[in-house]
């Protein structure tokens, strides 16, 4: 389960209980981080933060930071893949890279480190997923979306649905897939599950998303 705004593990370890999950957190020095909840029998290593995500950390005089990517290996059924959390910045859903927006300049260099961060991935020919909250309703067709897609074959997740979150809306939050992953994505198995909502109670404005993949034991033939 990919986290944002996540504060510390123990926070996180209310909703994931260290006796059943395991907490990656990325190493930010700001009040919200990106996780993952592993489940405590599935291995994996943290590799380095992609702290190119932070836009503002050249900024001679800033004193606001954005979220670094959570960067993790898994490894099951003799396979690796590896996923990178995000939380990219607010404020650019719809408009054009090139719009006037400040929100839209960083949001493009934000992607600019996703498309090294995938061209790393697939010179080394790894399967990798990137998932969480983009801010941005990625489409197909979207100019961000196709950096990314000149570089590599993906599998946009939420391509052509809504979201049910909210009462319907576009999504921001995304999957990602790249590499072998993508073939092990299980067909027509997105789900979105909607939290209950009450005026002036809502638990969040963002509803988990999620896929089901079956990856191939090295010992068996992949799945097509």
């Amino acid at each position: 389960m990919a986290l944002q705004e996540i504060e510390s593990p123990a926070g996180a370890g209310q909703l994931f209980p260290f006796a059943r999950y395991h907490l990656a957190i990325s190493q930010d020095h700001i009040l919200q981080h990106t996780a993952l909840a592993v489940r405590a029998d599935i291995p994996f290593e943290q590799n380095p933060d992609v702290t190119a995500l932070d836009a503002y950390a050249t900024a001679p005089t800033t004193h606001h930071h954005l979220r670094s990517g959570l960067d993790i290996t898994l490894h099951q059924n003799g396979q690796a893949l590896r996923i990178l959390v995000v939380h990219l910045k607010a404020g650019c859903p719809d408009n054009l890279p090139h719009a006037s927006r400040p929100a839209c300049t960083t949001l493009w260099q934000q992607f600019a480190a996703l498309d090294d961060w995938v061209a790393t991935r697939t010179q080394h020919h790894e399967a990798f997923a990137i998932m969480g909250d983009f801010n941005r309703h990625l489409t197909v067709h979207d100019p961000l979306f196709l950096t990314l897609l000149r570089i590599a074959p993906l599998d946009l997740a939420t391509a052509g649905m809504a979201s049910p979150c909210q009462g319907g809306s576009y999504f921001i939050d995304h999957i990602i897939l790249g590499g072998a992953a993508r073939a092990w994505k299980v067909p027509n198995s997105l789900r979105v599950i909607p939290l209950a909502e009450e005026t002036g109670q809502n638990l969040s404005d963002h509803c988990p998303v999620s896929i089901s993949l079956r990856l191939p034991s090295t010992n068996q033939p992949p799945q097509p």
